[in-house]
């Protein structure tokens, strides 16, 4: 299908189980009775062991019926805090499928994800925050400079920015995860006149900027003003809620696996980068980490032309997802523009690539209409199954299908 994207990875290699050959001299005679490689075992011996199997199988019975209750089995492939055991009622995010206990999901389980545009540009990282993120998208804003639409359901950061402004298309990715709502400063005039008619719970225009403690300028970096601006998390709830769009809405949910050797015959793939419209500053790259089933998350290249590593500003830590996606998109002018703006048609199908467990699954998307959910199928039509934990999706023109290495 996406025969055209370059240095694509080899198929991988069938395993081949080697069974050695038996010598002649030890192969079974027909007929034969062969002699038991076992010594005469002692009565007594037997006997002590049986009672303390015994023993064991009562001991494990009572912790079954009894104890097991102060117990829980964490899966392995579940995010921090997931709980998979049979007692209790479980509770799934329905953008990451994290299965959690009602008490841990108590503070979210009936709220709806709220997204925040976060600026990428070069003065603007690292970034605060996006470390949170259940969901990213990364898509080109302007002169090959990406933005990323971030959506927040299972943690609230107290700190999320820098902000900056919406565009029309990353909208229409609002819509379809239950009409969540979206903190930007500024807009477009496209997508001004979206948030005002489809409409679209803009928190900026219900009042962020005026509500107290929602957002300020951190003027601590040497850096032009538009990249200062910052959001509470916990505020901009308290804000949805006086708004009345507390409660949750119906995500429709993409399919989950707990089985790590779903797409084991696909083909192997441990890097992959991207690059929107050249390679550079804005190019993203991921390379899979074995130990944690995962990608690690890296942003542009050094002087030395290595990938540099995307860390939270205020942890530190590098940017670490389960599932990432690349999304071929038709990039199309605006017409009449007067900033040539751009518009991303999200709405459709095309082709995508799935990266997961190390593997590569050549994809195809749709979106039926600008309500509906984006849904990923494989080349024979199945929906794919994703791995429980937080997804990022590179949206790359399709004019750009070699700028996608892997």
């Amino acid at each position: 299908m996406l025969e055209n994207i370059a240095q694509s990875n080899p198929n991988i290699e069938s395993l081949q189980n080697s069974v050695p050959e038996v010598p002649q001299s030890q192969q079974p005679v027909e007929g034969a009775i062969y002699p038991s490689k076992k010594t005469a075992t002692n009565k007594k011996a037997l006997k002590i062991v049986l009672i303390i199997l015994g023993t064991a199988v009562v001991l494990f019975g009572v912790w079954f019926f009894v104890l097991r209750k102060n117990f829980s089995i964490m899966s392995p492939f579940a995010g921090d805090g997931i709980d998979v055991s049979g007692a209790g009622q479980k509770v799934v995010n329905d953008i990451t499928g994290e299965i959690f206990t009602e008490k841990n999901a108590e503070a979210w389980k009936d709220e709806r994800p709220f997204g925040v545009m976060i600026n990428n540009y070069i003065d603007a990282r690292p970034q605060s925050g996006l470390i949170d993120a259940d969901l990213v998208y990364e898509i080109v804003a302007e002169g090959g400079i990406t933005r990323f639409l971030s959506f927040f359901l299972t943690n609230t950061p107290e700190k999320i920015g820098p902000i900056r402004s919406a565009r029309e298309y990353y909208l229409v990715l609002v819509k379809e995860l239950s009409d969540a709502m979206i903190m930007h400063i500024g807009w477009s005039p496209q997508a001004l006149y979206a948030i005002e008619t489809w409409p679209v719970r803009s928190l900026q225009r219900g009042g962020c900027e005026f509500y107290e403690g929602c957002t300020w300028r951190d003027t601590s970096r040497d850096v032009a003003i538009e990249h200062t601006a910052y959001v509470d998390g916990t505020v901009l709830r308290k804000l949805g809620e006086e708004l009345g769009w507390a409660g949750k809405g119906d995500i429709t949910p993409w399919v989950f696996k707990d089985d790590i050797e779903k797409y084991a015959l696909k083909p192997e793939s441990t890097e992959l980068s991207v690059s929107f419209w050249y390679e550079g500053d804005y190019s993203a790259i991921f390379k899979y980490n074995q130990q944690n089933n995962s990608y690690m998350r890296f942003m542009g290249y050094d002087e030395n032309g290595d990938p540099v590593a995307h860390v939270d500003a205020e942890s530190g830590n590098q940017l670490e997802i389960k599932n990432v996606m690349v999304q071929f998109v038709a990039e199309v002018p605006i017409v009449g523009d007067d900033k040539n703006r751009l518009d991303y048609e999200l709405i459709g199908s095309g082709a995508a690539l799935v990266f997961i467990d190390g593997k590569v699954i050549e994809s195809t998307w749709s979106k039926e209409g600008r309500d509906d959910r984006t849904i990923f199928y494989d080349t024979d039509g199945n929906e794919i199954e994703f791995n429980r934990g937080k997804f990022w999706i590179c949206i790359v023109p399709d004019r750009n299908l070699e700028q996608v290495v892997y």
